[in-house]
C-alpha cells in the first residue's frame, strides 16, 4: 500500500483524474472564463498546478502560450502524453510552488478551480511571494478559491471506475472532518487496482473574502478584485470566487 504525501496525485489518482477529466473538461465554466480572460492578454501564462492539461491544452489550442508547473511527476507525464495526443507544445517544470525557479517572467499566472486551497495555510505567503517574483512588471494573477458548501463529515462514497484498458479501480472517498476554526476540511481517497493500493490524503483550506484581500494587501499586490462563479449569473450560490490582482 502506498500512502501519498498530502494533496499529491500518484499513479492511480492521476490515471483516474485524467480519464474522468480529460483535456477540455470544463468545470462550472472555468475553461470558457479563462479563455475569455487570457485571449485578451499577451505574453506567457504560468498555470500553477497544470495537472493533466485539462485547462492548459484548450488554452494552447486557442493560441495562448502556457508554461505548466506541477509537483506530481505522474501528472506531468500524463500532461506530456496529452500534449503529443493533441499535437501541442508547452514548456513544463516539475517543482514545488514555494521553491520553483525559472529565469522566465510571466505576464499572467493562473491557479484555477480551487487548487490554491490545497496549499497549506502556512505556505501561502511564500507561494504568493514566489509568484510575484516571477511576474512581469504589469503581471496579473488569477486564483480561484472554493468553499466547503457541501462537505459532510462522515460521508463515505464507494464506486468502481473503469479505465480505458477495462481495468477496474475501486475508489473509496471518505469525508473525515471539518475544522471551522482552522477553516480546513480533511478527506481521504483510497484507490485499489489489482494489487496496487494508493491512499490520497486531501486537506482543503478556505478563506474569507476580506481575510484573503488583507493577505494580498500585506504582500503589496494592487488592483484587487473578485469575480463570482466565473461571471455565471445563473448560479445563485457562491461556489467559486476568483481573485484577480496585479504586481
Amino acid at each position: 500500500m502506498k500512502s501519498n504525501k498530502e494533496n499529491y496525485y500518484g499513479n492511480l489518482s492521476s490515471l483516474v483524474y485524467n480519464q474522468s477529466k480529460p483535456p477540455g473538461t470544463s468545470i462550472d465554466g472555468d475553461i470558457e472564463f479563462y479563455t475569455n480572460e487570457l485571449i485578451k492578454r499577451d505574453g506567457l501564462v504560468l498555470e500553477a498546478g497544470v495537472g493533466n492539461g485539462r485547462m492548459a491544452i484548450p488554452l494552447l489550442r486557442k493560441g495562448i502560450s502556457i508554461f505548466g508547473l506541477d509537483n506530481s511527476k505522474e501528472m506531468l507525464a500524463i500532461y506530456e502524453e496529452n500534449l503529443k495526443k493533441y499535437n501541442m507544445e508547452s514548456q513544463l517544470i516539475l517543482g514545488d510552488l514555494i521553491n520553483f525557479e525559472t529565469n522566465l517572467k510571466f505576464e499572467t499566472i493562473i491557479m484555477p478551480n480551487g487548487s490554491f486551497c490545497l496549499l497549506n495555510r502556512n505556505d501561502i505567503y511564500s507561494v504568493l511571494s514566489n509568484f510575484k517574483r516571477h511576474l512581469t512588471e504589469n503581471g496579473k494573477i488569477y486564483l480561484d478559491l472554493i468553499f466547503p458548501t457541501s462537505f459532510k463529515p462522515g460521508n463515505i462514497h464507494e464506486y468502481d471506475f473503469i479505465l480505458d484498458n477495462n481495468d477496474t479501480v475501486k475508489i473509496k472517498n471518505k469525508s473525515i472532518s471539518i475544522d471551522w476554526l482552522l477553516q480546513k476540511t480533511y478527506t481521504e481517497l483510497e484507490y485499489l487496482n489489482n494489487s496496487e493500493i494508493e491512499i490520497q490524503p486531501f486537506s482543503l483550506w478556505w478563506y474569507g473574502v476580506e481575510e484573503f484581500k488583507s493577505i494580498l494587501e500585506k504582500l503589496e499586490f494592487k488592483n484587487i478584485k473578485t469575480i463570482k462563479n466565473y461571471n455565471n449569473i445563473k448560479n445563485l450560490n457562491l461556489k467559486t470566487l476568483t481573485f484577480v490582482f496585479e504586481k
